[in-house]
């Protein structure tokens, strides 16, 4: 499967809306000061975390470690193209959040289990880890037929890691961050073609081609829909 390089760029989720509106759902569950430290496993290009360290004047740059370098990458981050579990296992820093948002299925089952350990060593007293994934019950992206039949095997693979990550944290809250989505269909067909979503990675060519087709027949002009994560949100008490 080719690297997800596109499912932040010019997409909904890098919007100026969504950014407020995901960095909301944070304050819900974490008290900001400018001495915070932050790390992103899974940045992208850094852009939910570059808001937080310019909002809060961040004394130290919010780390985001990403195995794919997708430039250009926002300011006032640290940005380290590293292994997630390798980085983990060898920070000498703490970190008072940690975020895993649309990236922990990416992983293996064993290597969650790693992540999740060993980001609970490096976690400060009272921080928290913050994990997103997709909804998988509650996921209402426009999809045509194949897009459909991979996006629901997929979030099949994600209940199984859900589960997984439950046993590890132990000690968890679930929440929900839901974002409304207004985009055109013509913007919305230009973001399937850009493969912004990693189950669309390894079609054809010609398989999205027809897609676009079942998406120009199926879809008015103006899409709205519901993008909804599930959040497992674990704090650290010693």
């Amino acid at each position: 499967m080719r690297n997800l390089k596109n499912w932040d760029n010019n997409t909904w989720l890098s919007s100026k809306n969504y950014i407020l509106s995901f960095h909301k759902y944070l304050r819900s569950e974490i008290k900001f000061s400018k001495k915070i430290k932050i790390l992103d496993i899974g940045c992208g290009r850094g852009k939910i975390i570059s808001f937080l360290s310019k909002k809060y004047k961040l004394e130290n740059y919010p780390v985001g470690v990403d195995i794919v370098d997708h430039k250009p990458h926002k300011r006032r981050v640290r940005f380290v193209k590293k292994d997630a579990l390798k980085f983990l296992k060898s920070s000498k820093d703490k970190y008072d959040l940690i975020i895993f948002k649309q990236s922990i299925h990416f992983f293996n089952n064993q290597k969650i289990k790693s992540i999740i350990l060993n980001s609970k060593k490096i976690l400060n007293k009272n921080g928290k880890i913050i994990i997103c994934t997709l909804n998988s019950s509650k996921n209402f992206f426009p999809t045509f037929l194949l897009f459909k039949k991979r996006l629901e095997s997929s979030l099949e693979k994600d209940k199984i890691k859900i589960f997984l990550l439950k046993k590890i944290l132990k000690n968890y809250k679930i929440k929900n961050f839901k974002f409304k989505v207004k985009i055109t269909r013509e913007d919305y067909i230009k973001i399937i073609k850009k493969r912004f979503i990693s189950c669309l990675l390894d079609l054809t060519e010609k398989e999205i081609q027809n897609g676009v087709e079942e998406i120009k027949k199926n879809y008015k002009r103006k899409i709205s829909f519901n993008d909804q994560l599930l959040c497992l949100v674990y704090k650290k008490k010693l």
